[in-house]
């Protein structure tokens, strides 16, 4: 021991490990080069002499040539064959001078001298190859521990990508070495969780393998790990979440490069969801079958050539054969020979575009009976719509075809007695018809007759009386008064009729409704009295409309006085303008178009509704005896319908009533018109000369007396032809004409003859009743038009004398 209580470094066993890495060392430089290898054998060869002659005195003669074999395995380590070879030969020669001259017989020229010489050589040059090779050993072995050094690297890169790629696979990979290690994937992690994963203890695995999977499990493993091949099974595993999902299981087995083994690889697939589809397809196509077997009808399915992958239970019994048979047949061969080209054609058709088709024709069934079969077939497209076949049924339409044959007989034996009822029920329905209308006509003729009875009662009975001179002056102007009234009665009731019927002349112009309704405002509140509240809520703008402006406003007085009576006069009524689009349907007998709807709405008890359906009937009213004709709302209702618009009702027991009157609006061209004045375009001037043509007696001689007391010359006709004579032949200041006049010739015509010979003649016509076409033609006509019965003062404002 040392001063400082270490080994001494001249410990044996420290020093041989010293020597030893020193030798290591030696072995692992770089190849020197000749030179080198000479230089490096030299000094080898040197150093051993050194330490031959320091021990010359121990060893004599040859004896001493083992001690520098030393110096040639250093020499061979340091610098390879080269430079043993060298220190070989320097050592011979160094070893037979420091051995000197023979002596004591272990000279070198000695027998004991040449052997030991000759095995010098022997053994130097053997230890020079086995140091060399020592040396290339140590090289490769080097060179072999840095590429098993790579290739650790490599193999831990190669390692980690394999882990990062599996990590990332959908699937759930695993390895298990001969060790019972297991590396499992991220996917596999997640579906097996925290439990263990080492085989030393199977039991996890096990318990994880459904109770009715397992054995199969374990022996299928063990018969692989046995024989070292390839495994592939499905069974039922636990999740870490408790659920039973079906894994399909791929292993092999690893081994070496020199076949050794070292465990298994694999893959596990969750093919549960494709279980649950394969099973759900499965048992959706179960159950097509059942459904398709049970169906009365001949279902089928072909393949993309044609031939047929299915057929229910109704086609195999129609075909009469197995099913396998039934598959095999051509359903061609079974066409009726009249049907047949047409339906291979039609089928082949049909096919080729891809699209549903149908084929009727006639076939053969096993019984050898001709039926008629209907088919529709449906085409069959993959996931690409790629046609893949068809589907298709086909249904029995023979009893249906005799049932159309027994018709199509069965009609043509009943067409003469359909005919025969068409003809007796047609005049059946005229004659209800025609009685309708008698009823009506009765209806209307007895309202009217009362109403008439009651103006000549009054009118006859008044004139009789003055021509029997039986009353005094006071009495005579009041009988006359009560006559002309009574007669004037009659005159509106006529209009009313004229009204209801569509059958008044009407003279429309384009005109502001709202300016209308506040011109008329005084009289309005005139008509309602005092107990009533009157407001109005006019569009703003104004709501231009084309009508006759006396029979519009003749038409609201009566419907505000309808209000007025249904309030009690004490309550309110609003009449309310407004613009509207009206769409088909929206109100019952009223073309689509733009309408101005003018309103009336008060706050009485309503219209019950068993009476809201009569209220426009002629005559109908609910009023008092004395207090209304029931033609008010017929005359509106007339006018309205003449005029192209409507009347719609809204009302309920005990709400109160709302009457919309709707009119066509003034279109551009109606607007931009101008509207020529009720009594002509003329100034006023004094008129002494008039011709009168009018074919009734009575009248003429009234209308006569008339002129003559407005202080006119009158010269009469009584039809068309006789009027143009005397314009012919006299000079005519005037021409007054009625319309209706027998001769072929109308007062119409009559005017535009005269106003066509004698322009600056003034014309103006007279009606009661003109009739449908030439109601229409007075709508543009340019002369003045005055209605009978006409009295003295009317005659004279529109002649205007």
């Amino acid at each position: 021991m040392n001063r400082s209580g270490d080994q001494d470094s001249t410990d044996p066993g420290r020093a041989r490990l010293s020597a030893d890495a020193m030798l290591a060392r030696l072995a692992r430089t770089p190849p020197p080069g000749i030179v080198q290898s000479i230089v490096i054998g030299l000094l080898a060869a040197a150093a051993g002499l050194a330490v031959r002659l320091a021990l010359s005195t121990f060893y004599e003669g040859v004896t001493g040539f083992m001690i520098l074999l030393p110096a040639v395995v250093l020499a061979a380590l340091a610098g390879g064959r080269i430079a043993g070879g060298v220190a070989v030969m320097v050592c011979l020669l160094g070893g037979w001078w420091v051995a000197g001259p023979d002596t004591a017989g272990v000279g070198i020229s000695s027998n004991l001298g040449r052997v030991a010489t000759a095995n010098f050589i022997l053994v130097g040059l053997f230890v020079t190859w086995v140091a060399s090779a020592l040396r290339r050993a140590m090289r490769r072995l080097d060179e072999t521990v840095a590429d098993l050094r790579a290739t650790a690297v490599r193999v831990d890169e190669y390692e980690a990508r394999f882990r990062d790629i599996a990590d990332v696979a959908p699937v759930m990979l695993w390895t298990a070495d001969v060790e019972g290690r297991v590396y499992l994937n991220a996917e596999y992690r997640r579906f097996w969780g925290d439990r263990p994963t080492d085989l030393g203890d199977p039991t996890p695995w096990l318990d994880a393998i459904h109770p009715e999977d397992r054995e199969r499990v374990w022996n299928a493993s063990l018969a692989a790990l046995k024989s070292r091949t390839p495994l592939q099974i499905e069974a039922r595993y636990l999740r870490s979440d408790g659920e039973w999902r079906i894994l399909e299981t791929h292993a092999r087995p690893r081994f070496d490069a020199r076949g050794v083994f070292l465990g298994m690889v694999g893959a596990n697939i969750d093919l549960s969801e494709v279980r649950q589809v394969e099973s759900a397809l499965r048992e959706s196509e179960e159950r097509f079958r059942d459904m398709a077997n049970d169906a009365p009808v001949l279902i089928w399915v072909t393949a993309a050539d044609r031939t047929r992958e299915f057929v229910n239970e109704a086609y195999r019994r129609f075909m009469g054969a197995d099913h396998a048979t039934t598959l095999q047949t051509d359903w061609r061969a079974f066409i009726h020979p009249d049907d047949h080209d047409r339906v291979v054609a039609e089928s082949i058709a049909g096919e080729a575009t891809g699209q549903p088709f149908s084929l009727e024709a006639r076939y053969r069934r096993a019984d050898g009976e001709w039926r008629w079969l209907r088919s529709f077939s449906r085409p069959r497209l993959d996931a690409q719509a790629k046609v893949q076949g068809f589907v298709g049924v086909a249904f029995d339409v023979t009893d249906a075809k005799q049932a159309e044959v027994d018709l199509k007989r069965i009609n043509e034996l009943l067409e003469e007695r359909v005919g025969k009822a068409l003809m007796d029920k047609a005049q059946a329905e005229a004659d209800l018809m025609h009685a309708q209308r008698m009823e009506a006509v009765g209806r209307l003729t007895g309202g009217v007759a009362h109403d008439f009875n009651n103006l000549l009662t009054v009118v006859i009975g008044g004139l009789d009386m003055l021509l029997n001179n039986k009353v005094d002056e006071a009495r005579r102007l009041k009988l006359t008064e009560a006559a002309l009234s009574a007669a004037r009665r009659g005159e509106r009731l006529t209009h009313q009729l004229l009204a209801f019927s569509r059958r008044q002349a009407l003279r429309p112009e384009t005109v502001d409704v709202n300016a209308l309704i506040r011109e008329g405002e005084p009289l309005i509140r005139g008509a309602l009295g005092g107990g009533m509240t009157y407001s109005s809520k006019l569009r703003r703008g104004g709501a231009r409309i084309r009508v006759d402006t006396a029979q519009f406003e003749a038409a609201l007085l009566n419907l505000l006085v309808n209000a007025r009576d249904a309030v009690g006069g004490t309550g309110k009524v609003e009449v309310e303008t407004r613009q509207m689009k009206v769409r088909a349907g929206d109100v019952a007998d009223l073309e689509p178009g733009d309408y101005v709807r003018i309103s009336v709405v008060d706050d009485g008890p309503g219209i019950p509704d068993d009476l809201r359906d009569r209220i426009f009937e002629p005559f109908y009213t609910t009023k008092a005896v004395g207090k209304g004709t029931g033609l008010g709302l017929s005359q509106v209702y007339g006018f309205l319908k003449q005029s192209g618009g409507a009347i719609h009702v809204t009302s309920a027991d005990g709400t109160g009533t709302r009457m919309d009157m709707y009119l066509p609006v003034a279109t551009a061209d109606e607007t931009s018109q101008p509207v020529a004045a009720a009594t002509g375009a003329e100034d006023p001037v004094e008129r002494r000369s008039v011709l009168l043509v009018e074919d009734d007696p009575e009248v003429q001689a009234i209308a006569v007396a008339i002129l003559e007391t407005l202080g006119l010359k009158v010269t009469t006709a009584a039809d068309g032809a006789s009027a143009l004579k005397r314009l012919r032949t006299g000079t005519f200041d005037l021409l007054l004409t009625d319309i209706v006049m027998p001769g072929g010739m109308s007062g119409l015509d009559l005017a535009q003859r005269a106003a066509d010979l004698y322009p600056e003649m003034r014309i103006v016509l007279a009606t009661g009743y003109a009739g449908d076409d030439v109601d229409e033609a007075l709508r543009d006509a340019p002369w003045a038009l005055i209605r009978k019965p006409f009295a003295a003062d009317a005659l004279k404002a529109v002649l205007k004398v």
